[in-house]
């Protein structure tokens, strides 16, 4: 699920700068209406990055009409586990596009649509800190669980947040 060059240098292009930090677009074969996160300036760069989630880079689409909206219209990749590990791929490549890494986390936002896929959830995200970045994994950061939560699509089992600090190079 990384992105591809053409999408990474579209964001590259289209990143907006403030004098308070960067705002980096989102891509999921349109633009959508929210950013991949946001950047700030300053000795250490803060970055917030909205929620990803398991959608299907290749299948997935924008509602067109209130009704593909109200029929909850989109495609997802398999269940809990392939949509955690989705999500957490997304957000690793987002991170690495802002110059940052996974190992930059300071906070995680989880929301789940059922509370029993906590577990699932969780073994997968495990699975993904040991292969990717083991210190999450051994350094816990802070985080909020919300379960029993609407999310996006009918299909659609969870969503994370994620906020990241780079410290600035002297």
């Amino acid at each position: 699920m990384a992105i591809n060059s053409k999408a990474f240098e579209r964001q590259e292009q289209e990143k907006v700068e403030y004098d308070w930090g960067t705002l980096w677009p989102k891509y999921h074969k349109e633009k959508m209406n929210w950013a991949t996160g946001f950047k700030t300036k300053g000795d250490v760069d803060i970055l917030f990055l909205s929620g990803s989630t398991g959608r299907d880079p290749f299948e997935d689409g924008p509602c067109r009409t209130p009704e593909e909206e109200r029929s909850g219209k989109g495609k997802v990749v398999g269940g809990i586990k392939e949509q955690t590990r989705a999500t957490l791929e997304d957000i690793k490549a987002s991170l690495e596009q802002m110059g940052a890494s996974l190992k930059n986390i300071v906070m995680f936002r989880y929301f789940l649509r059922r509370r029993e896929d906590v577990f699932d959830m969780r073994d997968e995200m495990y699975k993904f800190f040991e292969e990717h970045e083991p210190d999450l994994r051994q350094h816990p950061r802070p985080a909020t669980l919300l379960r029993d939560v609407g999310i996006d699509l009918p299909d659609m089992r969870i969503e994370i947040e994620a906020w990241a600090v780079v410290p600035r190079k002297k």
